[in-house]
């Protein structure tokens, strides 16, 4: 499996994410087929292949929705499939757990094909339930090259030896200044007081390349087109394919990083409008924060989306500064 082919797949399904969110929200065989199924296969483990993947796997008394299959009778792992969005319990995951746990099948995953959670059933001394999640990655919500990396975790060859190498903070997650030929000139090895040096917390983030705008000063003329990315203060750049997904991509954000667990709610725009609330009544377009019960309220022009998002950020103490946006030239 060449890495450039799982990357391009990763992006596809950005892109499906995106701009097919509510039609692949609607029932699990949509998220299946559209996402679930094309990832699988990109990292070796063909669908439709019975020797690999067997699917509505018996395991304790339910079933899984993927059984994939290693060298031995057990299956290296399964994997329960919900539709795309749905609010996961820790009922849900512990069951999952469990049914893999009867039938002695040493790995389970449970993904909405967005968020994947992967866990380790079987260890030495008794864990949490998030001491054995070995692998927590959301497909709309970081850079596709880091996502392949951590998905190699559950890459054929990887899981199917039975000891599979955990997922690592991936090594291209930074991209490091180029040298140059000049003198450099050796460290001081006085305190940082004495060297006069601020705190790195003190320090002003670099300015964004050319063909980046801030969020807070952005406000183009009527029918352009929505920017290309997002990059968040932490550095993670998302994809922005729609003025919907512009605010949809911050929610995620806000979401992963924990920033909106300490938000109050519901989060509005001005006085009346709400941006944010886990009652959706009188929403015309309703979007779910996977992995939450709450709801965007996405409806509205391309204006009104931009005020939102920032609204949003600002209930989560996020600036809109410090948030950039890649703009078409």
């Amino acid at each position: 499996m060449p890495l450039d082919d799982l990357v391009s797949v990763i992006e596809t399904l950005q892109q499906r994410i995106a701009t097919h969110r509510q039609s692949l929200q609607q029932n699990e065989i949509r998220t299946r087929t559209a996402l679930i199924d094309p990832l699988l296969t990109a990292l070796g483990w063909d669908v439709s292949d019975p020797v690999l993947v067997t699917p509505e796997y018996a395991v304790g008394e339910g079933r899984a929705d993927y059984a994939l299959h290693g060298s031995e009778s057990i299956p290296a792992a399964v994997i329960e499939a919900k539709r795309l969005g749905h609010t996961l319990s820790d009922d849900e995951r512990m069951q999952m757990l469990n049914y893999a746990n009867a039938r002695g099948v040493r790995y389970a995953a449970v993904t909405d094909g967005n968020v994947w959670e992967f866990y380790e059933i079987f260890t030495q001394t008794p864990q949490t339930l998030e001491d054995r999640r070995l692998l927590n990655l959301r497909i709309s919500n970081s850079r596709a090259h880091k996502l392949a990396l951590q998905l190699l975790m559950i890459w054929r060859p990887n899981l199917a030896s039975g000891a599979p190498i955990p997922a690592e903070e991936p090594v291209l997650s930074k991209i490091p200044e180029p040298t140059t030929t000049a003198t450099v000139q050796e460290p001081s090895e006085a305190p940082l007081a004495q060297a006069n040096i601020p705190p790195p917390e003190s320090v002003p983030p670099p300015s964004a390349p050319t063909g980046w705008q801030k969020l807070s000063d952005w406000n183009p003329p009527t029918k352009t087109l929505p920017p290309k990315m997002m990059r968040f203060p932490d550095g993670t750049e998302n994809p922005v394919l729609t003025w919907k997904s512009l605010l949809v991509v911050a929610g995620e954000w806000v979401n992963s990083t924990d920033k909106l667990s300490s938000a109050g709610k519901p989060i509005l725009n001005g006085v009346k409008e709400r941006v944010l609330d886990s009652d959706n009544t009188g929403f015309i377009s309703p979007t779910p924060i996977a992995g939450t019960n709450f709801w965007l309220n996405t409806h509205g022009n391309a204006g009104n989306l931009r005020q939102k998002t920032r609204a949003l950020l600002n209930a989560c103490n996020v600036s809109p500064d410090d948030v950039w946006l890649k703009i078409d030239p």
